[in-house]
């Protein structure tokens, strides 16, 4: 009963004045019910039902100033209290006398069976009447949103959560990035006007080590409803046309604000109304229209920081990627209560300018001690190989003589370095349904030899390996676009950055 207690404490503070008499009757009504000490069916359904109710009266208002609430989503409040009310006073009824009794008919099963159906037909009903009056105004102004007076081009496959992104991108490994997350945790929750917890915080590192894979961690972590402060993501792309440039982005991130609370929506909406012209500005001038001046007062009201997260800014062309880098640092020094994460590899025009940021938390990921990652790479690829999974992997197919002995499995994770991406193409490899041998495949990468100490050059060694052995032809496909990339990062990085 103390979920319905405290979404009663909600409720009176929300629903119109007719409705706080009957809160207030309930409350009473209540603590009768939560003292009664019966194992009886009917009377343990009935609490089970009270604190349902609560519940759903908790999840509707969760994540939403309750000043903005609209006038049906009170009233609907309001009158579920009232319906909740009048079904538990009835079954507290004195029956010879006809009068409130405030002691619970327990004994009459009839009676508690009532009110277990009347209880089901209100939560029913609530249920529907707001889900209902939530789709057709969320529709109603994600239509507005889109079509007044043009159109927002948002790249649908830059979401966290797309099809695309989820594709290639899975997020840490249980156990693994600990510590890292824990402090981005920290960061996020925190406030930014303390001075302790800046705007923005910036994750650099190498090809491969998993910067990719922490940024969807965390996107996934502030869209969990018990946090639910992730308003908007943009997972750049250089294999994905639409996703490597600026076109687009601060549509795609103004329409998911949009989505994210019905007042950014409305508020998003009337600047597109009232100046339409705004979508087809300069980056600045877009974000500063579209989401800037229409969101502030809103984002001043917010108990905690709205999140915002950026994925592989460097896979987006030059100049787009300072363009938008320069906005980020400018919005969020001029935005109340936003937290930008923004993952990219250290090139030198970016990493230049985000180095001599003010406002902005930097980890160089690479930086993380030696013995950590090794444990969090042993973590994965102990997992990974370990017999129950192998079987998924192979089926009917799996022999446990070719089963990887620990020691080569520490040699594995050991020779990734520091680099998830490595431990995973090699996982990957191992499992190849092709040879069926997990034991046989490990060992023949365990002989590959490096004369570079460079992690990337490695890496590329491994492709190039699996390119070579991969049987049949078409399945070269599968490696040759990640193979491509780490080689021309490689030789960008340590070729074409010297001079001649």
């Amino acid at each position: 009963m103390g979920t319905l207690k405290t979404a009663l404490g909600i409720a009176a503070t929300l629903v119109p004045e007719p409705f706080k008499g009957p809160a207030e009757a309930l409350l009473k009504v209540v603590d009768v019910i939560e003292k009664v000490d019966s194992n009886k069916q009917e009377v343990e359904i009935l609490k089970k039902r009270c604190d349902l109710l609560g519940s759903s009266i908790i999840n509707v208002v969760k994540g939403k100033d309750t000043e903005l609430l609209s006038k049906d989503l009170r009233d609907s409040i309001g009158r579920l209290v009232a319906g909740m009310s009048t079904t538990l006073e009835a079954a507290n009824k004195d029956k010879a006398t006809g009068f409130t009794a405030y002691v619970l008919a327990e004994d009459d099963v009839e009676v508690l069976e009532k009110a277990n159906k009347s209880l089901d037909e209100l939560l029913h009903c609530f249920w529907i009447e707001n889900q209902i009056a939530g789709t057709i105004a969320l529709a109603d102004i994600l239509t507005t949103v889109q079509d007044q007076a043009g159109h927002i081009e948002r790249i649908p496959g830059a979401a966290y959560d797309s099809q695309e992104v989820v594709a290639k991108i899975m997020p840490c490994f249980e156990g693994t990035r600990s510590t890292l997350l824990a402090n981005v945790g920290r960061w996020m929750s925190g406030a930014t006007a303390d001075g302790h917890s800046p705007p923005l915080y910036i994750l650099d590192g190498i090809a491969g080590i998993g910067k990719s894979t922490v940024a969807i961690t965390v996107a996934q972590r502030a869209a969990d409803p018990n946090i639910n402060c992730l308003g908007a993501t943009f997972f750049f792309s250089r294999d994905q046309e639409d996703r490597k440039k600026s076109l687009g982005f601060v549509h795609t991130i103004a329409y998911q604000l949009a989505r994210y609370h019905a007042s950014y929506g409305k508020a998003i909406a009337a600047a597109i109304t009232s100046n339409p012209e705004a979508l087809d500005k300069v980056l600045h001038q877009q974000f500063n229209l579209l989401v800037a001046k229409p969101l502030y007062t809103l984002l001043e009201q917010r108990a905690a920081p709205l999140v915002l997260v950026f994925d592989a800014l460097d896979e987006c062309i030059e100049p787009d990627a300072s363009t938008i880098l320069s906005l980020l640092i400018s919005s969020v020094s001029r935005l109340p209560n936003i937290k930008i994460f923004l993952t990219t590899r250290p090139e030198r025009g970016l990493r230049s300018k985000y180095m001599d940021t003010p406002n902005a938390n930097i980890f160089h990921l690479q930086e993380i001690e030696d013995l950590i990652v090794e444990q969090d790479i042993c973590l994965y690829v102990n997992y990974c190989l370990s017999p129950p999974k192998i079987q998924e992997a192979l089926g009917d197919s799996y022999d446990p003589c070719r089963q990887p002995t620990e020691e080569d499995k520490a040699k594995l994770a050991k020779l990734s370095g520091k680099l998830f991406i490595y431990a995973s193409t090699a996982i990957k490899f191992i499992l190849d349904e092709q040879h069926l041998n997990p034991k046989g495949q490990l060992a023949s990468l365990l002989d590959l030899q490096s004369d570079s100490p460079s992690p990337l050059s490695q890496l590329g060694g491994l492709y190039l390996y699996v390119l070579n052995s991969a049987k049949p032809a078409e399945n070269a496909e599968n490696w040759l676009g990640p193979f491509k990339m780490i080689q021309g990062y490689w030789i960008r990085e340590k070729v074409l950055s010297k001079p001649l």
